[in-house]
Formats: C-alpha cells, structure tokens, sequence
C-alpha cells in the first residue's frame, strides 16, 4: 500500500531503491513537502505509517500489561472481588453508545475541515462536540447519583462477602466516574485521528498502559481497597489522554484551542446525523456478529458455543492486526477528497486491498492447517473443531480483504446511511440464515450465515457502490494549499 513512487516520482520506473530502504523514508520524523500534490501524497503514507506501527505497539503493550495484571488482581481480589471486577466493568463498558457516536461524527467534520484548511470550522466543530459530551455526561452523571442509594449493589453482582459487598457501590461509583469523565476527552483522539496524527494518541496510549500496570502494583503493594485498584487501572488513562490534549492545544495545533465562542447550535446537528448514523452502524454490526453465539446457545444448548467462540477467536486475529493499517485511511480519504485528490483515492483503495489480501489469505490457509494443534496446546481438549466450521471462518476471514478497506473509503467519503442501512439487513438476514443453518450443518452453520449474509449486504452493496464514487470522482488537478 505504501509505495515510494508516490513521494519520489523519478524513482519509480527503477528499482535501484530496495523495498526496506524504500519503506523507511515514510518512517522518517521530519514531515514531506505538503505544498505539492507528491509531497501530499507521501505525507499522508508517512502519517499512516506511524499511525499503524504506534497503534500496534500500543496494543502490543496493552496486551502484555493486562497479561502482567490479570494474574496480579485475581490474586490480590480473589475469585469472587475479581468477578465483580469484571462484571461491573462490562456493564459501564456497555454505556458507550451514551456519545451518540459524537466523537464519530467530529472526525468526519474536523477531517473534512483540515481537507480545505478550514481551521475555524474544525475549531467550532471542536468546541461544539466538547460541550455535548460534557453535558451527556453531567446528565448521566445526576442520574447515576440520584440513582446510587437504591441499588442493591452487593445483589447486583451476586456477592456475598462482607468486604466484597462493602466495595461493590464506591467501585463502581468511581468506574463510571472515570467513564463520564472519559466521554469529553475522548474527542481528543478523534481529533487526533481527523488530522492524521493517530499516531500521537498511540503513543499517549502506550504511557497510559505502562502507567496503569506501575500504579496496580503500587496498590496491591499498599493494599489498598478495590475502589482504590479502580482508581490505579482507570485514572492514569484519563491523565494520559488529558496530556494528549495539552500537546494538543498547546504545543502541535494551538489554533484549535477552542473558545466559548466557538460554540456553534448549527454545529450540533450534522454532529448528531453523522454520530447517530455511525451508533446505527456499530450496533447493527455488533448484532449481526455477536448473535451467532446466542443462535448457537438457543439451538444446541450453551455447552457448544466454546465448540464456535474459541476457533474464532483465532481466525479474527488477523482482521483485528489489519484494521490498525487501515484505520488512519478513514481521515486520509476525507482530505484527499477535500482536496479533490482523486487518483490518491483510487491508488490508495487498491493497494489496500492487496494488504489485506497480503494479510488475511496467508493466515487463514495457515491455519486451517495448524489450528487444530494450535487449539489443542491453548485450550487442550475442550473444543474440537469441524473442517467444516474452519473452512467457514476462513471465508469470513478472507471476505473481510474487501469489507474493511472499502468501509474506509466508504466512512471517509462519509457514505454512512448508506452502510447503516446495509449493516441493518445484514444483521436480520445473518440471524435468519443462522438459525436455518445451525438446524442443518449444527455450529458450523452459524458461520456460514454469517458468510452469506455479509456477501449479500455488505460486500456486493460495497461493491457496487464503491463504484459508482469512483466513477464520479474527477481526476482534474487537487488544489495546491499551504500545510
């Protein structure tokens, strides 16, 4: 996806420059030239070069620091404090949707804004998104208040233990603390995000990781309660994100420090459009993925959903590393679209599907053959896939070559109704298909719903669709415009 050509357009008839040495110069510090359309170019591959490889590393360092801290607060918590834990967790996990996708919604209109160098309309839309969020989460935060003295919190998560009950409502209270006040400072990494610098947040994040292991084990070290273990795993990702905000507005992009001026009533409602739309997306796609486990549980009894969930687990592995390549596209096609950088567009649409297609069809043959040993040595003898259900999640792997690069360019060009309405038959027609199939094939059928619903709804549209914007972008010549 990344070619030099784009940046070095003398070199690209030749091969003197091998592919290592030619894929360095987009890991370089020092931005290209932006005031050329080859400079543009580059600078945009340079962004999502270490966008990609940050957001790796932090997830990379996430998952080693919550591999480093489960064990540490089981045994520190015990079995029944832990559960909890992660019980209380998920539930203010599942308050998301509360944004009304308005952090979504900011980073198609700050995007956009940064396409036309339009930085009063970013720094309003800016402000705007700052103010919903904070009242979202004021309200909420009433609510919660008003709400704290009569919920049985011990019968909430089952727990009978005097210290586990004690512990149960202030735990909690401080985890949706940190959740409301998380709501308005989410906006700073989608404005991150929106100008192609996701790369910074990455590296806040990977701060925010290592700080919150360092500070776990200072509590259990001090043994201190679990409200206080809350306030050790959340409250150092708050301050991390805060300072990413700080660097922000103070030191990378002062202009977009925004003002209670900047507040703008006809900012909230394409915010609102663009954020519901993507809340629509993201629950009819959550649906459509997350019920074959429920079909399966309904059908053939809660026992055989380890025989799907566990194999799959596997397969989404691959998808899950890509969509850190291709996440930094979203913003990068909203201001090359801006800019009327068509033939950016097209090049950059094909060679991600040839990452993709690099990245997901090489996983998936590898482990139709090794996951059965793979399974075996994680999990022993607890599940034992069909062929069948692995051929299946190998298709679903391999259909996501074209899904997730077209959605990026769909979500750039800010074509959501659009997925919203397809995601939605997709969800019915998966959940259907399911249920016909799992009577017939039993697990594995699950899968294959999932497969044909997801072709019909969401790839063939995408297709079609994706298309018919490429045949009406122009290929006349992008505007020239200071950085």
């Amino acid at each position: 996806m990344i070619d030099p050509a784009d940046a070095y357009p003398e070199a690209a008839g030749t091969s003197l420059l091998p592919p290592a040495r030619r894929w360095w110069h987009f890991l370089r510090v020092q931005p290209f030239d932006t005031t050329t359309l080859e400079g543009r170019s580059a600078e945009r591959y340079r962004r999502i070069a270490w966008s990609t490889f940050l957001a790796t590393t932090a997830r990379v360092v996430g998952l080693a620091t919550s591999f480093v801290s489960v064990p540490l607060v089981i045994g520190y918590l015990g079995s029944e404090r832990y559960g909890m834990w992660v019980t209380m967790s998920s539930l203010v996990a599942a308050l998301g949707p509360l944004d009304l996708g308005i952090g979504l919604g900011l980073l198609t209109v700050v995007a956009d804004a940064h396409g036309r160098d339009d930085r009063a309309t970013a720094r309003r839309a800016i402000a705007t998104a700052a103010v919903m969020l904070t009242l979202i989460a004021a309200v909420a935060s009433v609510i919660f208040a008003l709400a704290y003295a009569a919920i049985p919190w011990a019968r909430v998560f089952n727990v009978v233990s005097p210290m586990a009950a004690s512990e149960a409502g202030p735990a909690s209270a401080v985890l949706f603390a940190a959740f409301a006040i998380g709501l308005p400072l989410g906006i700073i990494g989608q404005v991150q995000l929106a100008y192609q610098s996701g790369y910074i947040t990455g590296a806040w994040a990977i701060t925010g990781n290592v700080g919150s292991l360092m500070a776990l084990i200072a509590v259990i070290s001090l043994r201190g309660s679990l409200p206080v273990l809350v306030v050790a795993l959340t409250g150092v990702g708050l301050v991390a994100a805060a300072l990413n905000g700080w660097f922000l507005f103070r030191r990378q992009r002062p202009w977009l420090l925004p003002g209670r001026h900047d507040v703008d009533r006809s900012t909230v409602r394409p915010l609102l459009r663009t954020g519901t739309l993507f809340v629509v997306l993201q629950l009819a796609g959550l649906a459509g993925y997350q019920l074959d486990s429920v079909v399966i549980a309904q059908l053939l009894g809660a026992r055989m959903v380890q025989e799907y969930a566990v194999p799959a687990k596997l397969f989404t592995l691959a998808p899950t590393i890509l969509s850190f390549a291709l996440m930094p596209l979203w913003p990068a096609y909203r201001e090359s679209l801006a800019r009327g950088d068509a033939v950016w567009v097209r090049r950059t649409l094909r060679r991600s599907i040839v990452l993709a297609a690099a990245v997901n069809i090489p996983s998936t043959l590898i482990l139709l053959v090794l996951a059965p040993w793979l399974l075996q040595a994680w999990v022993g003898s607890a599940v034992h896939p069909t062929l069948l259900l692995l051929v299946g999640l190998g298709l679903w792997t391999i259909m996501n070559t074209l899904n997730g690069p077209m959605s990026m360019l769909l979500n750039g060009a800010n074509v959501i109704a659009f997925q919203a309405v397809c995601a939605i038959l997709m969800a019915v027609a998966n959940v259907t298909i399911s249920i016909l199939l799992v009577q017939r094939l039993g697990v594995s059928g699950a899968v294959y719903g999932s497969v044909v619903a997801q072709a019909l709804f969401v790839v063939l549209p995408g297709l079609w669709y994706v298309r018919r914007l490429l045949r009406r972008l122009t290929a006349a010549p992008a505007t020239v415009a200071a950085p």
